[in-house]
């Protein structure tokens, strides 16, 4: 079966899902894809017939034809039995790969698929598939799987296709589960971080209360000996002294301030606050001298 270059590719996609065949179908029109859809397997059988898609991609379970009877009469069918048929599938159970034999369907995709792989297989199905016209008869032979003896007629083409698609899919969920195990211990790490920005705010929390105390004792004897006639030289000191004590102050509130404040990370790294910054020396809700 040969594809003319100058047009698209035609997909006809089948799901009895209104959500999923929507998601499906603005996935394949966005990569290039002339696309028919259908609900169930009596309405894609139709449309196949009509329509004449380079590619069938097939949900399983739908009301009145599922998806391995569709497949069936696809490939009963003299003027469709060269389209190459693709399965979605929820099921893991090794029988459905048995099921998927019987039906004569080529490849198989496992539910929820990455969009990525889904069109990449799209591609390849398409790329190969004139090599796969001089199918050789189909045989009758006895497999075992999972320790069960199954009777299948299928040619060895035909289950090569499904091993592969087998293989691609346990490579697949190999590389999600080990995406996850990578998410899953950054987030551990951050939690970690969390927990001890959350310790040491509580250390913290409790040094600027013991420092509070006597810097506040010390800002009020500073503001109560200036109202006094202090000589020049002496007032001027004091005033230092105060806008020192100042400038403690208000990096004091900026450390309490990490006990109620929610921590936030950069990059996947939890920063503290820099006290030297321009925000970490301002002087909002400090003491302040009453001549100023």
């Amino acid at each position: 079966m040969n594809i003319d270059e100058s047009r698209k590719p035609k997909l006809l996609i089948v799901d009895d899902s209104p959500t999923q065949l929507l998601k499906l179908r603005k996935l394949v029109e966005n990569n290039g894809f002339d696309v028919e859809q259908a609900s169930n397997g009596e309405d894609a059988l139709a449309c196949a017939r009509n329509y004449e898609p380079d590619v069938i991609i097939s949900d399983i379970f739908m009301p009145k034809m599922n998806g391995y009877e569709l497949c069936q009469a696809i490939k009963l069918d003299p003027k469709l039995k060269s389209i190459p048929v693709i399965l979605l599938t929820t099921m893991s159970a090794a029988e459905s790969i048995v099921e998927a034999i019987n039906s004569g369907a080529d490849y198989f995709i496992p539910k929820p698929y990455d969009d990525k792989y889904l069109i990449a297989k799209i591609k390849y199905v398409l790329a190969t598939m004139y090599l796969n016209t001089g199918y050789s008869e189909k045989e009758t032979m006895e497999i075992v799987v999972d320790g069960k003896h199954h009777v299948v007629t299928s040619n060895r083409q035909q289950i090569l296709n499904l091993l592969l698609s087998t293989y691609d899919a346990v490579v697949q969920k190999n590389k999600e589960l080990y995406e996850t195990q990578v998410k899953l211990r950054e987030t551990q790490q951050q939690l970690i971080e969390s927990q001890r920005l959350a310790a040491i705010a509580e250390v913290v929390s409790t040094i600027c209360h013991e420092i509070n105390n006597p810097l506040a004792a010390v800002m009020v004897h500073l503001q109560s000996y200036l109202r006094h006639d202090l000589q020049e030289n002496y007032k001027k000191d004091f005033k230092q002294w105060l806008e020192m004590l100042n400038r403690i102050a208000a990096s004091v509130k900026k450390l309490a301030e990490l006990k109620t404040s929610k921590t936030t990370s950069v990059g996947g790294v939890f920063k503290m606050i820099d006290l030297s910054s321009n925000e970490g020396n301002t002087h909002d809700g400090n003491y302040m001298d009453e001549d100023q």
